[in-house]
């Protein structure tokens, strides 16, 4: 049948038809040479029909043809099905929470307690929930569980103010086996009574959500400002020290857990501990490098001579396009200050360290090539006013093992 009978035996446009034969979704039983009129047949309909079910069900176009190419085993395909309904129940799932995010709590703070009001109609876990948003919001932290009465919710918070100053130590590396490999992060528990019922898992609570796994390299070995000694998880940050947090092991039906009372962001704060959970996932001994994402470092020197000579730091960019910002000059940066030699080496100056020597820093034509963390960051140049300012790449721990985009420093010449 020609293809405009086809498509009235389908309840299709003829469009619908020549977008799926361009696509090769659905194609003509043949297509007349001479006058280019494409014929279909009758059991061509069922196939329509299957591609019309799939796109409904929210199949791309290129799923449906992998599917319906018929090189798929019945195993494959069912795993294909599986993993769509899995999204949708996500989606579903970020739907309900997304309305749930839009209810509009009556919540006052008093004293050292939160008090949430609610009638009879309301879903206390519901608003719990709602709750976890708004105490946060309000600078507070929630430090006991939530107590549920008839008219009203309450718990226990504490103002969050300025950083405190830490207690410094240093605890020596002692090994343990059981901890070594991959663990994947299950969500931050406000309290640890939470975490003894399962309640209220903050799925975000810890780099909001983004970061999936944190490792544990032998002999403690640092990664992204971590390492670890035996019953500790140690966070190192430039400002405010090392962080012992401890951590504790359990072993359950489904798997290894582990639950570490993390003592940085809100202690440093006045808050108290929250709770961070892993699941173990496998017990290889990565190293940093081999978990770090690596740029080519070892690009052929081409000179350039215009940032031959020192720089010193100006400012800090989330994102390039904040440039240009403001004119003055930021303090206490911790990249301080670049300079280029015309040979290719260079010398780089921060808070902590210097680094400097053909096999740990050196430059050529548009990047700084930073050996010692597997890094290229592109520089480029920009005159202002007759000032000259580099814009250069800067690739944390955050960009190496976390995934994230690229920050930059902006620096102007010395």
């Amino acid at each position: 049948m020609k293809i405009g009978e086809f498509a009235k035996m389908c309840g299709t446009k003829i469009s619908v038809l020549r977008h799926y034969d361009k696509e090769k979704l659905l194609e003509p039983q043949y297509t007349d040479i001479f006058s280019g009129y494409r014929y279909y047949s009758s059991e061509q309909i069922l196939v329509f029909y299957r591609i019309n079910a799939l796109k409904k069900a929210g199949f791309s176009l290129q799923e449906i043809r992998e599917i319906i190419s018929g090189r798929k085993t019945n195993k494959e395909i069912e795993a294909i099905f599986s993993q769509k309904e899995s999204e949708f129940l996500d989606a579903l799932k970020n739907l309900k929470e997304a309305k749930l995010m839009m209810t509009k709590l009556d919540i006052v703070f008093k004293n050292d307690t939160a008090i949430i009001s609610r009638t009879a109609d309301d879903n206390a876990n519901d608003l719990c929930m709602v709750a976890e948003t708004e105490i946060k919001a309000a600078d507070y932290q929630r430090i006991s569980q939530y107590e549920i009465r008839e008219n009203e919710i309450i718990c226990k918070v504490v103002k969050l103010g300025d950083e405190t100053e830490q207690p410094k130590k240093e605890i020596p590396f002692v090994n343990d086996d059981n901890v070594i490999g991959k663990w994947e992060i299950q969500g931050v528990f406000a309290v640890k009574e939470d975490y003894a019922q399962n309640v209220f898992c903050d799925k975000t609570g810890f780099y909001g959500g983004d970061v999936k796994y944190l490792y544990f390299l032998p002999d403690g070995e640092e990664y992204w400002g971590y390492s670890w000694t035996k019953g500790y998880f140690i966070s190192n940050a430039y400002l405010t020290g090392s962080a012992y947090n401890e951590y504790e092991i359990e072993e359950k039906s489904d798997g290894t857990y582990m639950l570490i009372t993390l003592r940085d962001t809100e202690v440093i704060r006045g808050g108290k501990p929250t709770y961070l959970l892993l699941k173990k996932s496998d017990s290889n001994r990565y190293s940093a490098e081999s978990i770090a994402r690596k740029d080519d470092i070892d690009k052929p020197f081409v000179n350039d001579e215009r940032i031959i000579g020192k720089w010193k730091a100006h400012s800090f960019l989330c994102n390039k396009t904040e440039f240009p910002q403001e004119e003055e000059p930021v303090d206490d940066l911790y990249f301080k200050e670049i300079e280029f030699f015309s040979d290719g080496n260079c010398r780089c100056v921060y808070a902590d360290a210097v680094f400097e020597g053909e096999d740990t820093v050196v430059w050529t034509k548009n990047y700084l090539l930073r050996k010692w963390n597997w890094s290229a960051c592109e520089y480029e140049i920009k005159t202002i006013n007759g000032k000259d300012y580099m814009i250069i790449e800067w690739k944390s721990g955050d960009y190496r093992y976390g995934g994230y985009d690229t920050n930059y420093y902006v620096f102007t010449r010395a």
